[in-house]
């Protein structure tokens, strides 16, 4: 009988374990790290992972190779599904907005679990305003509460669609006080400011970025309200929804995250790295339009301020599926 000889067979096992070890090691540098984006390309979200991007490739080091990749539709669900949908490798990291990833799975069902993203680190935080004509006669949010619990839906309301950050506030601030809104939804910031300058709609909920100097728009603006839980130091003389008895807090964040099952040294270089290319002069100087909303966490810090947040977006879930049921019925 011919005698087996195992030795090509070990040798070809060890080959493959070789390979395979020095694959995984050489992250970040076996292919390019794709940074997926919620949102269209030329958005607010889409402008700021494309200037954050090669600063975070030079902060991870090696020969790693960031690539924005859009997977614009559902605020976002998209995006996240296709990240926890792909290999957990490190080279698919997600570009998050909050609150729609947690939001968006309390009120229906999505493809992704929040739950399983590891949060590497915040770069923005946006502050969600409530913004009037200059012209309009309400000169405070509890003037307009008050005349909206007298006269519901006498008030026009732009916001960006269901988890977005104005949508989120405004629903919370209906269920706080009991006011109504006429809610007049929108595909996104643009379409909705259009409107307000055009006086379609009586005010708008919008983030910061949308409207940095609402006294040089064609239409000079007013901001009646920031939704954050102080009064932003670029807004030092904009009172907060908690001043005037309202505590309605809804900051847009933005940030990275990978799936949990990332092995976790990644997970750290990746935050290294984030944190580093934050502060990087540099990118602090091609940044210069986000400059007064960037606001770098660390990714336990920004899990800290999303679990907070929990009780208050399952309570809305809630309250709008009930709303929804009755006006069904």
């Amino acid at each position: 009988m011919k005698k087996f000889n195992a030795r090509p067979l070990a040798a070809a096992a060890a080959a493959v374990a070789l390979f395979s070890s020095n694959a995984w090691a050489a992250w970040p540098d076996d292919k390019p790290i794709e940074l997926v984006v919620g949102f269209s390309a030329g958005g607010e979200t889409d402008i700021l992972a494309r200037t954050l991007a090669p600063f975070l490739q030079k902060h991870i080091g090696g020969k790693a190779n960031l690539v924005v990749v859009n997977k614009p539709g559902a605020s976002g669900a998209i995006a996240n599904t296709f990240v926890q949908r792909a290999e957990k490798d490190g080279y698919t990291v997600a570009f998050v907005n909050t609150p729609p990833m947690n939001f968006l799975p309390l009120y229906q069902n999505t493809h992704y679990d929040p739950d399983r993203f590891a949060l590497i680190g915040r770069v923005v935080s946006d502050p969600t305003l409530l913004v009037v004509p200059d012209s309009s006669p309400y000169t405070s949010l509890k003037q307009l509460v008050q005349d909206l619990k007298d006269k519901p839906e006498s008030v026009s309301v732009g916001q960006n669609g269901l988890g977005s950050n104005g949508n989120v506030a405004m629903n919370l601030l209906m269920v706080e006080t009991g006011a109504r809104f006429n809610d007049v939804p929108f595909p996104g910031t643009g379409p909705s400011k259009v409107a307000l300058l055009g006086g379609h709609v009586d005010m708008i909920f919008a983030s910061h970025t949308a409207v940095p100097a609402p006294e040089k728009e064609p239409v000079k603006l007013r901001i009646l309200s920031q939704f954050m839980a102080e009064r932003a130091s670029i807004l030092p003389d904009v009172p907060t929804a908690t001043e005037e008895g309202f505590p309605v807090v809804v900051p847009s964040d933005r940030g990275i995250a990978v799936d949990k099952s990332v092995p976790q040294d990644v997970q750290d270089r990746l935050q290294a790295a984030l944190k580093a290319a934050v502060n990087d002069p540099e990118f602090r100087r091609a940044a210069k339009s986000f400059e007064a909303i960037l606001a770098y966490k660390s990714g336990p810090e920004w899990q800290a301020d999303i679990v907070g947040a929990k009780a208050s977006l399952q309570a809305l879930a809630a309250e709008l599926k009930a709303r929804e049921k009755t006006s069904g019925q």
